[in-house]
């Protein structure tokens, strides 16, 4: 793997976690499919219309999200004894009397800034399997990465949210956990074998959070992955 790629890879995992701590619960208008779609009825699905045209009317929902803001520039080292003593800079407020304090870092990362990630309504969802407790894709299910990546190719300018969901079978958290590595492995498998930009593709792991309406808990088809456009 070359470092851009590992880099952006790096980036993908922090902006998923930061979306995660944002919140998004909704299901929207899903779409479940059980054989590939062709990338013509993807298009009409996710965006709503023909490509960028259609994809600008979507209804969307803003999640705020941390990106890390650029750092402050470093003091002076010449000296300069006629200079009056700067204060320190603010890299968040005040944390609240009891709680403990921070231990201070040389060069410190500055306080996250807020931008807003605009998340399409509508979702498509695929069966994808992978193997028994674990995120490799299953053979089966390399026509709908095919598709999606159809989709990508097709249009430069679209980016997904890849979702990881599960029933509600077994252990809550590690449901959480493997829906999520799931997603990551969609992603992987798109940069992998179709040169997907990284930065066009952020994954997320729902667990049990989202049903698919009207299906029992334990319906199989709540095992899916979603993809939705974001702005």
């Amino acid at each position: 793997m070359s470092a851009s790629n590992a880099k952006m890879r790096r980036l993908a995992v922090a902006v998923s976690l930061a979306f995660l701590a944002g919140g998004s619960a909704w299901a929207g208008d899903v779409t479940v499919y059980d054989k590939a779609p062709s990338v013509e009825e993807l298009q009409r699905k996710l965006t709503g219309g023909e490509g960028t045209e259609g994809k600008r009317k979507l209804k969307t929902r803003a999640i705020v999200f941390g990106d890390a803001a650029p750092a402050p520039a470093a003091p002076a080292q010449e000296p300069a004894p006629q200079a009056a003593p700067q204060p320190a800079t603010s890299y968040a407020a005040p944390a609240p009397a009891a709680a403990p304090a921070v231990p201070s870092q040389a060069a410190a990362p500055a306080a996250p800034a807020q931008q807003t990630m605009q998340v399409g309504e509508n979702a498509i969802a695929f069966p994808i399997n992978f193997r028994v407790n674990s995120s490799d894709v299953m053979p089966e299910s390399i026509p709908f990465l095919e598709s999606i990546a159809g989709l990508l190719q097709k249009d430069p300018g679209i980016r997904l949210l890849i979702e990881g969901h599960t029933d509600i079978s077994g252990n809550a958290a590690r449901n959480t956990v493997l829906s999520r590595e799931r997603a990551f492995s969609v992603m992987n498998y798109l940069i992998d074998h179709y040169r997907i930009d990284p930065m066009r593709l952020v994954p997320v792991g729902k667990g049990f959070s989202e049903p698919l309406g009207g299906m029992e808990p334990t319906n199989p088809k709540n095992r899916r992955v979603q993809f939705r456009i974001i702005g």
